[in-house]
Parts: structure tokens; sequence; C-alpha cells
């Protein structure tokens, strides 16, 4: 008799796997076309369509159940109701990012929503922006509205308890199969968890292997939990600027070589990797950098120059560099804070008559330069597509070289209506310093104590020093060397220790040995000449070069001109924790103790480098942490204009 009940129970429950499958099968259609027009999303748009084929199908097959697969535990009406509202949602994700890329050549964030009102003064462009491929994303929408109208038999059945378990447990297991496979093909190429989430600059890769909802999902998870500015924090910074007015901090007309290049163009070139290590150094007999070596006794040479870069390594430099704040422990501020509003030095400089450029070999996507540059106050912004890559110089077939990113710009410089800022951005001597080989010119010697990868790094400087001293020998054939001022710098450390088998470390305070890099600043026809060893950093380049050109930068600057400052300062943070880990000054050095504890650490008297008690230190600590707190939470709170009141 029990045998009889438990077949009767089976029996039953198949019937109902067969008529509730049924709306299954509406469920399972549209994960599976929501994984196709992520495909074509991708196809379309040419973001790596032929690479990550199977992370980005399982993944984002997983992401379509996680967002369809609820309505099979509603109520028929119910059911539908929630799969019109996703099938929205998810189709206005699809076709907003499509057009912005299309417009951009970047994807939309969380972040830009407070800009939701302009859409209406770019109507025109967004309605030219829509066409037969955006309707593609709307598929889902009217695949939903047929099943709607045109139900299936009994496609309303609803599954027993121990039903719904099973079909959620099938869909569970599926979900954690597709973003394990994604997890672990990242382990597999990165050796660790995984760098998805952590590094974002290369946001076309990470659409490529996870798709653009999941990136966009990512982002808005991303936005939801950073931390917010409380208003102890406001009434910190409030206080922090009303005592920078009172010390009276910011730069005036009555300094040092100030409007001494007054109208002049500003070429800028910040140069990938490049270490004060290398800079008058030779080997075999040979010089590493011969054409900056040049221009370095042809110019200012600052030989006691420091990088402050955190996650965002190039893009941390440039925003310091453009902003003079310093960035973010924990985020990119390129990244993530990409909307705020900044008092940058190309948006000075566009207020006082300037055009505005910039210049990089690569897609507009990385480090979210096409959604920051507008906030900086760069007029255009020139990427890998305006260039032609004559010669690959790196991993990839279309990477641009150095010289043809120089040769090239050049041209377009030559275009600019003066006065003009172009900063241009190098890239062939990224890691992992990979050179055709008949661009490797240095004879290195066979027993020199240089490992392999110090050894690339040596010949791809050699070669970017190559490019550049080209460069500069066609700014003077154009005319357009003597109407220029030139600053050249390096964004970061190279991350080789060159600087130990070189030996021009040694005199480095520990905390900074690894981020020492040069900066040269070429003012033709003045007598800017010499090597300043005044202390400074990234922080310190936009009031500097304001000064040079003979205007007074806004109050929102954190840094000095180190031309005039009779209080120069080096910080670099810790980065773990963002708290102070080096100061350097003409007085004091301070190097926190690696157990975070002020009185374990050490102060020394400069330039003797004699250790005192370390509460001479103390004020100067105090100082500038006051700094740093107050430049982080102007970026996080997006309130750089509180200086300005």
């Amino acid at each position: 008799m029990e045998t009889i009940k438990v077949k009767i129970i089976i029996n039953d429950f198949i019937e109902k796997i067969k008529k509730y499958s049924r709306f299954g099968c509406l469920v399972f259609f549209l994960a599976l076309l929501f994984f196709l027009q992520n495909q074509m999303f991708n196809v379309w748009l040419g973001i790596v369509p032929n690479l990550y084929f199977f992370r980005r199908f399982f993944v984002t097959f997983a992401l379509g159940l996680i967002l369809y697969s609820p309505a099979l535990f509603f109520k028929r009406k119910g059911k539908y109701t929630y799969l019109f509202i996703i099938s929205i949602l998810v189709s206005i994700l699809f076709i907003a990012n499509f057009s912005y890329f299309e417009y951009s050549q970047n994807f939309l964030q969380i972040s830009a929503l407070k800009y939701a009102n302009q859409l209406f003064s770019v109507g025109g462009t967004i309605i030219t922006l829509l066409n037969f491929k955006t309707l593609f994303f709307t598929i889902n929408i009217f695949l939903v509205a047929i099943a709607f109208f045109f139900p299936l038999k009994k496609s309303s059945a609803n599954l027993s308890k121990h039903g719904k378990i099973i079909f959620a447990s099938a869909i569970i297991l599926f979900i954690i199969f597709g973003y394990g496979f994604l997890l672990q093909s990242e382990t597999k190429e990165w050796g660790n968890t995984s760098r998805l989430y952590t590094d974002s600059y290369d946001q076309e890769t990470m659409v490529g292997k996870m798709g653009v909802i999941n990136f966009s999902f990512e982002d808005i998870i991303k936005f939801l939990s950073k931390s917010g500015i409380t208003s102890d924090d406001k009434k910190f910074l409030e206080n922090f600027a009303k005592e920078r007015d009172s010390e009276n901090l910011t730069a005036t007309s009555t300094d040092k070589y100030f409007g001494i290049a007054k109208g002049k163009n500003l070429i800028i070139i910040q140069v990938e990797s490049l270490e004060n290590a290398v800079i008058n150094q030779t080997i075999g007999g040979q010089e590493i950098t011969p054409n900056l070596d040049a221009l370095a006794k042809e110019g200012l040479y600052f030989s006691n120059y420091y990088t402050q870069v955190f996650l965002g390594n190039t893009a941390d430099a440039e925003f310091t560099t453009m902003d003079s704040l310093y960035p973010l422990p924990d985020d990119v501020v390129f990244v993530d804070y990409a909307q705020d509003k900044y008092e940058a030095l190309p948006q000075m400089l566009d207020d006082n008559g300037y055009d505005t450029y910039s210049l990089h070999g690569d897609v507009p996507s990385f480090w979210n330069r096409s959604n920051i540059y507008p906030q900086l106050g760069y007029d255009k912004a020139f990427g890998l597509s305006d260039f032609v890559v004559t010669r690959p110089v790196g991993e990839g077939p279309s990477d641009l070289g150095d010289e043809d990113l120089f040769s090239q710009s050049l041209t377009k410089l030559e275009q600019f209506k003066a006065p003009f800022m172009a900063t241009v951005i190098t890239m062939s001597s990224h890691t992992p310093f990979i050179l055709p080989s008949d661009l490797n010119t240095l004879q290195i010697p066979s027993n020199t104590n240089l490992n392999t990868t110090q050894k690339n790094y040596v010949e791809s400087v050699h070669y970017a020093d190559k490019a550049i001293g080209e460069f500069i020998d066609g700014l003077k054939k154009d005319g357009l060397y003597n109407n220029s001022i030139i600053a050249i710098f390096g964004d970061h450390e190279s991350y080789t220790n060159i600087w130990q088998p070189l030996g021009t470390g040694a005199n480095d305070l520990p905390g900074l040995a690894d981020s020492h890099i040069p900066l040269i600043i070429i003012d033709p026809g003045t007598n800017l000449q010499g090597e300043i060893t005044t202390p400074g950093s990234h922080l310190d380049f936009f009031p500097t070069i304001a000064n040079l050109l003979g205007i007074v930068p806004p109050k929102t600057v954190l840094g000095q001109d180190i031309l005039n400052t009779k209080n120069p300062v080096v910080v670099k943070r810790n980065v773990d924790t963002g708290d102070m880990n080096t100061i350097l000054t003409d007085d004091f050095s301070f190097e926190m103790n690696a157990d975070g504890i002020f009185n374990d650490s050490t102060c020394l008297k400069m330039p003797e480098k004699t250790v005192v008690p370390v509460n001479n230190c103390l004020n100067l600590y105090n100082q500038e942490s006051d700094v740093t707190r107050a430049s982080d939470i102007m970026i996080r709170g997006d309130l750089v204009d509180t200086l300005l009141k």
C-alpha cells in the first residue's frame, strides 16, 4: 500500500516538473539570451571578442540565472511582473553602456548618476547613438511579453516545496560553478585568488572576462560600500581651510621666477617607470639615458624628487601631478572618484586661454581616462585609435611604441593653436620591459650584476630615452621648442630595485629609495639651469609649473613651488594603511617603525642624518597627517571647493 502511495507522489512530482519546466524553459532561454547579449556587446564594440570566451559564457549565464530564475518561485502574475522589471533594467544597462562606449570609449559608472540631469542637454546626441544594434538588447523584453500574452498550456503550474528546493539547488550549483570557473581561471592566470576586483585599471579586459552587466553590478557594489564622510570630517576640513588661509600658503606674483615662461606652450612628458637611478649613469661605458642626461644639464634637474603612488600607479602619478592632491591608499581616484569636481592644472590653464590635450597610446577606458579627463579640464584626449601602430613594441600587436607615439604626437602638436598644454604619456618602458631584439641597443657586459628583468628594464628605458631625444629634435626643427616649457618626469618606480646594482640609492632614506624619480624642466632662452636638491614630489609639480607660467594656482593645491618654498616636504604613506611612513624635509626626516607606533620610530636631523629624539618630529608628523587627511576627505566627499571658500 505504501509502495503505491510513493509511486503516486513520484508520478505527481514528475508531472508537475514537466508543467513547471515549461516556464523554466523561458527562464533558461532568457539566461542564454543574456549571455548572447553580453557576447554581441563585446563583438560589436571590439572588446576582446576572441578572448576569455568560456569565462564570459559561464559567468554571464550564471548571472542570467541569478537575475531571471527568482521568477520561478512567484505565482503567474508575479512571475511575469518580475521578468518585465528585470528585463527592462537589464536592457537599460546594456543600451546605456553600449551607447556611452560608442561615444566615449568607456563604460558608465554609478557615480555619474549625479549628472543625469545633463542628459537633456545632449538628447540629440543620444538619439543618434541608438540603432538596430541597440534593439538587440531589448529582445528579452519582447520575449517576456510574448510569453505573457501567449502562455504555454498549464505553464502556471506550481511546484511543491521539495520541487522548489531541487530547482533552487540546481540553479545555485550552476551559479557557483560559473563564478568558480571565472575565479579559478584568474588564479591560474595570475597566481592569486582574483585580480578582477583589485586591478581595475583595464576596464575593457574586466568587461571581456565577466560581461558588462557583471561589471556594472561590481561598480554599484563598490560605490555603495565606500566609506562615507562624517560631520567631524567636514568640520575638520573647514578648520583646515581656515588655517591655510591664515598662514597664506598659496603662491604670489612676487615669487622668484614668477612668469618667466608666461604665454609659452606647456609640454609634459610622463615617462613610464622612469627612476632617478638611471639618470647620469652608464653601463659598459654607455649612457643609459643620454638624451635625458643632456636635457638635465640644459634645464633644471630636480634630483631629490619622489612619487607617492598607491594602487593606481600611473593613474595615481597623473592625478597627483595634475591636482596636487594625494592619491588614495585603498581606491584609485581615476576610477572611483572620476565624477568629482577638481581644480586641476589643465582646467587652470584652460581658464587662462590654453587649449589642453592629452596624448596616450592606450584605449580611453584604460585607467578610466575618458571619464575623468573632462573633470580635470582637458579639451581633448588622443588615445590608441588616434595613432597608427607602424611597429608594435610590447606584448601585443596593438602596443604603440614610444617612437610612434612621439613622432605622431609631434604632428598633432604642430596643428595646435598656441598657447597649448599637451601631456604625452609613454608606455614602452612598462613591465615586463620586453622590446623587439633589434631595439635592445645597449651592449650590456656579460659579467654585470643586473638580473634579466633589470637588464630588460635598462634596455627599455634606453629606448624610451631615444624616442624622447627624437621628439625634442622634432620640436626644435618645427620651431615649437623655443616657444614651449617642457617638463619630463617618471610616474613611479620600476619595481626592479634597479638602484641597488647601479648603486644610486645608497643616500636615500629607506622609505624613499624605491620612490626616487627624476623631474626635468626645460625653458629654452632663460637662465633656468642647474641641479635642484630641494625635496619635492608629484604633489609639488602643479604649483611649480604655475609659478613659471605666471599664474597663481588655486588654494586647493596642497603642494608647494619647489623653487620658492622655505619649508619643502615629501611624504610617503604606508601602502596598506595610508598613514605616515616617511617624511623628508630640509631639517628633519621621519621613518615610522614597522609596528606603526610613533614613539618607536626614528627622527633624523638633516642633512647630517644624525638620530635625535623622536619628539623632534612630532609637529612635522601631526602637520602632514592633517594634510593627508584633508586630501582624503576632499576626494572622498567631493569637497575640493571647501578650500576655495
